[in-house]
């Protein structure tokens, strides 16, 4: 059971969502996945790029809260950003969050590692070099969501192709949301 301050903070940031025409968030359905499996693997330290209004990032931070851990987030636009906080807050999550405002490539450069989950959520295009980035940074077995990957299928062929052609990732489609691609990373002996 979800703690019932984020979940209340869900329900108000889902009425909101319904309010406005550039909230770039995932189906609750997602988030409910996106959930379970950062609980299932025990991630602790979580990556989101393309935080908009923070409604991922509730589910993600909660999750990772509960398994002890924080979640870095990112998005270019301050407004967003800045909304995003509060919602944390009103979830009680702010001690567990880190809001960074800026271009996701710059800021993913920055972080060090182990990075246990990554939520790939931003502008398609630039998927291929945001795994570059943290590629190197991830622990065995993270797992990298990226979200779109049914519903924006054309945009995101080449990623897709790209990732299940790499030996250092095992990665399959799942069908919740829009679709997710679920890339878990490994060592290769």
């Amino acid at each position: 059971m979800m703690n019932e301050r984020v979940a209340r903070t869900i329900g108000e940031l889902e009425q909101f969502i319904a309010t406005v025409d550039d909230a770039l968030a995932i189906p609750r359905q997602a988030g409910e996945f996106v959930h379970a499996l950062i609980l299932g693997c025990g991630a602790k330290h979580g990556v989101e790029i393309g935080t908009s209004y923070g409604y991922s990032g509730l589910w993600i931070a909660s999750a990772l809260r509960e398994n002890g851990g924080t979640l870095i987030t990112i998005d270019h636009d301050p407004r967003k950003s800045e909304a995003a906080r509060k919602y944390f807050d009103s979830g009680g999550l702010t001690a567990c969050v880190d809001v960074r405002t800026g271009r996701a490539a710059d800021v993913l450069e920055s972080l060090s590692g182990p990075i246990d989950f990554v939520l790939n959520d931003a502008d398609k295009e630039s998927c291929i070099r945001y795994v570059e980035l943290v590629a190197e940074k991830l622990s065995d077995r993270a797992a990298v969501l990226t979200d779109n990957t049914i519903d924006l299928a054309d945009r995101l062929a080449e990623f897709v192709a790209w990732i299940r052609r790499r030996d250092d990732f095992y990665s399959t489609t799942v069908p919740v949301g829009n679709g997710m691609e679920l890339s878990i990373k490994r060592t290769v002996r």
